[in-house]
């Protein structure tokens, strides 16, 4: 009698077939099949690895809910649907918006999957950038900037299961590796980034280069300098009015105040900060800025 994993490898397989990774001939078997050796080194149960090999069957191809019922039982199917985006035919946004809204209600097996699943795909990108360089991301619907926002995003609400699921942890470091350029950001380097508001000079240059993070800043400022050049005060009227109530307020007629917004707006989102966390940050380099 095949065991829970050999049959739901085999199922995957099937409905997978003719099914390929973005942009490449890889089989798409191969993502299931690596998220399920993620699993298996946390040592999880056979549901949960069975579910991180089926995790993409209702997604993305022609499985049912009842199929899924009848070959692994109920909890692989409410683990599957977890890890499932319900309606493929929304905005993109939309989508990893829902992602990120549903996960802080999510249990524990379901956490590990969806980070094992996060894990892999994150592991699959770094070793393309290696080999191909930036250009990868021009496969995907969004680029590296909202891909930034999305994976920062998981981050933080997978944060308050780090001692439940330590997968997280992991987690964390590669996302900020891949994004940021190292695995974590200590305060000394965040007041590094915002030094770079208005003038990110030969000398600020070296120490961030020194600190790893120099890629990172010279993409947020050409992002910042688009929408400061663009007049988009649509990218900033919220970080304005979100720091205006808790007691800063900025002169809109001074170019300074529009530069120094539109760059902190783009940290906030590529890094997907909270306001809280925002301001914590701008508060404490304030009588820098």
């Amino acid at each position: 009698m095949k065991n829970m994993i050999e049959k739901a490898m085999q199922f995957a397989a099937v409905k997978h077939d003719g099914h390929y990774r973005k942009d490449s001939k890889i089989p798409y078997i191969t993502h299931p099949v690596g998220v399920a050796m993620i699993l298996k080194q946390t040592k999880a149960p056979d549901e949960v690895v069975a579910a991180g090999i089926l995790h993409d069957t209702l997604e993305d191809t022609d499985t049912t809910a009842d199929e899924l019922i009848e070959h692994f039982g109920e909890k692989v199917l409410q683990l599957v649907i977890a890890a499932s985006e319900p309606d493929k035919s929304l905005p993109w946004e939309d989508r990893k918006q829902h992602t990120i809204d549903s996960i802080s209600a999510m249990t524990p097996d379901e956490i590990l999957v969806i980070t094992a699943d996060k894990l892999h795909n994150i592991r699959s990108i770094q070793v393309d950038l290696n080999e191909k360089g930036e250009s990868v991301w021009s496969r995907f619907n969004r680029g590296k900037r909202e891909q930034s926002w999305y994976y920062m995003s998981v981050v933080r609400e997978l944060e308050s299961f780090k001692k439940e699921v330590p997968l997280v942890r992991v987690l964390k470091k590669e996302v900020f590796q891949l994004f940021v350029g190292k695995k974590k950001l200590t305060v000394k380097e965040i007041d590094a980034l915002f030094s770079c508001s208005y003038d990110c000079n030969e000398k600020r240059q070296r120490e961030i280069a020194s600190m790893g993070i120099l890629g990172f800043v010279k993409e947020a400022l050409t992002y910042a300098d688009d929408t400061y050049i663009n007049a988009d005060y649509n990218k900033v009227s919220p970080l304005m009015e979100s720091l205006r109530k808790r007691g800063i307020d900025f002169e809109m007629n001074s170019d300074g105040s529009f530069i120094l917004l539109s760059y902190c707006a783009e940290l906030k989102h590529r890094l997907a900060w909270s306001d809280k966390t925002l301001y914590k940050h701008f508060k404490r380099n304030l009588k820098n800025l």
